[in-house]
């Protein structure tokens, strides 16, 4: 992890926000074959040949890197990237590093399924467009003049290549695509008329919408068996709408009550189990559409049939975007916890709450038995009413929810003060194992510039230690004829360090397990994983910058100055390099240089640019004339760090700036960690009696201090 930070910091990358990635628009060309058929029709799609995209959410174009390509769990197919125009779903794909090939089947029952498939049967060229999000951290940018692999193909920069990414699903597009002659769609066993794929079973359907049929209950099975009905007979009117009579002003004021009536029933149906602001969205939505149907119908002289068909996909798209916004429903458990096991039940919490790169953290098969039991919606209450039974609540079962009356039993059982003999599950275990993980990656989140320029070492207590400065009197000296060998002798300069615990807690509160919310496993990775890092970057640089005494004149490694400034005319850069040359060792080792080179040119947000521009650019900025070669150039790699000129930090200065060697040598910092552990912990327990819920707690022990002075030069950048 810590060399492709620092090949990422080498390729001096910036920070990049992660949005959805559209593949390139390939030409293609669709083969309809000839039939009838009960099933589906089938597409076989070379989707995506590994080149350049522009994508409008990124100011570079962007390359998938199908090497780090992984496919999600559902592969929707669309039209026009509009995802509620659902054509179907992949069943397979293909990458063979180069390219990706996608074959799945038009199995949605709406009228965009049938607009592609008889189309293409028509001879209409359809394009094919993947649908991608990157992984958060993974998106690397290659920086101009600089070039990269991926895909068997030589990209260069400037150019974004997404390392890691996940295929959620494609598109077939029908205007602005760009010509690919690798590419192409073949749409076999089309059916012979547009409404053939109603056939579709309605588990099928259920899917095409986005729901896992074992995860709903009976009553919003049954709300959409109502919906789906009512599309399959709108979708087979469409041939009758021009024959049927206009509507007299009457007869639609009539309509648009019904219509309005059904909303609101669906409406008042959902209060209470969907989020106000939810609730609100997509009531003004279903308002919006009825008006909107309302008018259209009066200006284009449209039947009552033509009424009906088009009220009742507004009603059937209402009644979808209400039962998805509702709270998830968890899946029936068939299994004592006993016989799932810890792993599983871990597996499955860490599903839930959307843990980053799962796959780092547990085996496949684990990951395979969590879903199939779960599906990734093993919900709070479950997990804790598992354990409670695993631990000897007889009355906890498949079935059972937590509320009011049992809530402190359940969480004596969940948290037994010792471990149950005969329980194979620890809940307490479980919560801490997802918890870490959540925090960690959320602690990796933060800036991690503090390891550029400093030494670790493990410390065994709370104790303050004593290092002394190796370069003391330590020289080897010529053996003379007696044999003997001097000894060294150890000077007065010493480096202190210590370690300290910095620590914060958060709550499950009682009424996030009524409402069986894991939400704030969310807040574990964001704010005690993130806040530990921030912790340890405000410790960490605020040591660092009080630095007054650290680097002086009288020690070699400070300079000032008008012409000190970290210009792109390389002058002051090179006074500093001069000063790290002719910096001497302590005067207890005799004064003498050290040699060595600089590795590291860390410098303030306010000098990014001079500083890319000095280990980049080709030429140095010496006025209007052609320049000079830049000698500097690929030598010492900058290092940005926001916080040396935060105004909030004593020290703080826009101009300065660093020219430190490779930390392995020597170190201005050194960083203490109690036992060697580098990241915070996260334990979990019942709370105290006053409180119904459940604690977290993180802690991190940490020492930030100075350490060698001759570990390189501070320049003041200014007069």
């Amino acid at each position: 992890m810590i060399n492709e930070r620092k090949n990422k910091l080498i390729q001096a990358a910036k920070a990049v926000h992660v949005e959805p990635v559209y593949g390139a628009v390939e030409t293609v060309d669709i083969i309809a074959a000839a039939g009838e058929t009960k099933s589906p029709p089938t597409f076989d799609a070379t989707a995506y040949t590994g080149g350049e995209l522009i994508v409008a959410a990124y100011d570079l174009p962007i390359v998938i890197d199908l090497a780090g390509l992984e496919e999600g769990p559902v592969i929707n197919a669309n039209l026009d990237h509009d995802r509620s125009k659902r054509t179907g779903q992949g069943t397979e794909t293909i990458n063979n590093g180069k390219q990706l090939q996608i074959k799945g089947m038009l199995n949605a029952a709406t009228p965009y399924r049938d607009e592609v498939v008889n189309s293409s049967k028509d001879g209409f060229k359809w394009g094919i467009s993947v649908e991608a999000l990157p992984k958060r951290g993974h998106v690397e940018l290659i920086k101009a003049g600089t070039t990269a692999t991926a895909n068997g193909q030589t990209f260069r920069g400037p150019i974004y290549i997404a390392r890691k990414s996940v295929l959620h699903g494609l598109a077939f597009k029908s205007k602005g695509y760009e010509a690919d002659s690798g590419s192409k769609v073949t749409i076999a066993a089309s059916s012979a008329h547009h409404t053939k794929g109603l056939e579709m079973k309605f588990e099928q359907w259920i899917e095409a919408q986005g729901f896992d049929a074992s995860t709903l209950n009976d009553k919003q099975i049954a709300s959409l068996k109502v919906a789906y009905e009512a599309e399959i007979k709108a979708a087979g009117a469409p041939e009758r709408l021009i024959a049927e009579p206009k509507f007299d002003i009457d007869e639609l004021k009539a309509a648009y009550a019904v219509h309005e009536a059904e909303i609101e029933k669906a409406i008042f149906a959902a209060s209470g189990k969907v989020e106000a602001s939810k609730m609100a969205e997509i009531k003004a939505a279903a308002y919006q559409g009825a008006v909107s149907l309302k008018s259209e119908a009066l200006q284009k002289e449209w039947s009552p049939l033509q009424f009906q068909v088009a009220a009742q996909k507004l009603s059937t798209t209402t009644q979808i975007a209400l039962l998805q916004a509702e709270r998830p429903v968890g899946p029936a458990i068939h299994a004592s916890a006993k016989d799932i096991g810890s792993d599983v039940i871990e597996a499955s919490l860490a599903q839930a709450v959307g843990l980053p790169e799962i796959e780092d953290h547990y085996k496949p098969e684990t990951l395979e038995k969590a879903h199939k039991q779960f599906r990734g919606r093993l919900g709070l209450q479950q997990a804790l009413i598992m354990a409670a039974g695993a631990n000897g609540m007889g009355s906890m079962g498949p079935g059972q929810k937590i509320h009011d009356g049992n809530l402190r039993e359940v969480l004596r059982f969940a948290f037994p003060m010792v471990e149950a003999a005969f329980s194979t599950v620890s809940l307490p275990g479980i919560f801490s194992n997802v918890a870490n993980k959540e925090l960690l990656i959320g602690y990796m989140e933060g800036d991690e510039s503090w390891r550029e320029v400093a030494q670790i070492k493990s410390v065994n207590d709370f104790k303050q230690a004593t290092s002394y400065r190796l370069l003391d009197s330590m020289e080897y000296e010529e053996i003379g004829p007696d044999g003997r060998i001097k000894h060294g002798t150890v000077g007065e300069e010493t480096i202190t360090r210590q370690a300290k615990t910095y620590a914060k807690m958060l709550s499950l509160t009682r009424v996030d397990i009524i409402n069986d919310d894991l939400g704030a496993f969310d807040d574990l990775r964001s704010r005690l994983g993130m806040g530990a890092k921030q912790k340890f970057n405000k410790v960490f640089w605020a040591k660092f910058l009080d630095n007054a005494s650290f680097f002086t004149s009288g020690r070699g490694n400070y300079i000032s100055g008008s012409t000190t400034n970290l210009g792109t005319d390389g002058v002051g850069l090179g006074l500093g390099l001069k000063a790290f040359r002719v910096m001497e060792s302590p005067s207890a080792d005799g004064s003498k240089r050290l040699g060595g080179n600089p590795a590291i040119l860390l410098h303030p947000p306010e000098l990014e640019s001079a500083a890319d521009k000095l280990f980049l650019g080709e030429k140095l900025n010496v006025g209007s004339g052609p320049g000079e070669e830049n000698v500097y150039r690929n030598k010492y790699r900058p290092v940005c760090v926001p916080w040396l000129s935060d105004a909030a930090f004593s020290g703080y200065s826009l101009t300065a700036w660093y020219l430190l060697r490779n930390p392995r040598m020597f170190a201005a910092m050194v960083v203490s960690f109690l036992f060697g552990n580098q990241s915070p912990t996260v334990e979990s327990a019942e709370a105290d009696f006053a409180t119904l819920g459940i604690d977290f707690r993180g802690y991190h022990d940490f020492g930030c201090d100075q350490a060698e002075y001759v570990a390189g030069v501070k320049s003041k950048g200014a007069a």
